[in-house]
């Protein structure tokens, strides 16, 4: 097993250069569509989304706070691409729709990414095997970190 700092170096590397990767093709995919790689993400999760999607269900889905959400969605909501209304059951709750215009901007994010992740059908199985089974083994690892630190849990005390 490496040294605490040797692996504590090649933990932070790979999940900055995995970052940097993300970001980089995501960027480059909502290119020239007017949305960041954030409320792209929206628009397809309300497209694909239950008959009532709510704005902490796209919380829960992308792992962002509540407050940028609605501030995403108001956004999406003022440029005309989805409409927010309050559940009849439950005030505090909103429920996101897209509007005919979020419906054709949707599909056609959704067209782009589908044209960028074809490119994976030219990956061997064998790479796409390792690929799944490294992810899965690092939300492992950075599940257990994000549990274990005291440091999150002083973060999760304050907020």
């Amino acid at each position: 097993m490496p040294d605490q700092p040797a692996l504590r170096n090649c933990v932070l590397a790979v999940i900055q250069s995995l970052r940097m990767r993300t970001s980089r093709l995501t960027d480059a995919v909502t290119q020239g569509s007017g949305f960041t790689p954030l409320q792209a993400c929206i628009l397809l999760l309300v497209a694909g989304g239950a008959p009532e999607i709510t704005v902490g269900d796209i919380v829960q889905q992308t792992g962002i706070g509540q407050a940028n959400a609605s501030v995403l969605c108001k956004k999406l909501e003022t440029d005309g691409f989805v409409t927010r209304t309050r559940s009849e059951k439950d005030r505090r709750v909103v429920l996101l729709a897209l509007t005919e215009r979020g419906q054709e901007a949707a599909a056609r994010y959704q067209e782009s990414l589908d044209r960028t992740l074809s490119y994976l059908e030219d990956i061997p199985k064998e790479t796409i095997d390792t690929l799944v089974k490294g992810i899965q083994a690092a939300e492992t690892v950075l599940d257990y970190l994000y549990e274990k630190s005291p440091i999150v849990a002083i973060h999760q005390e304050e907020s």
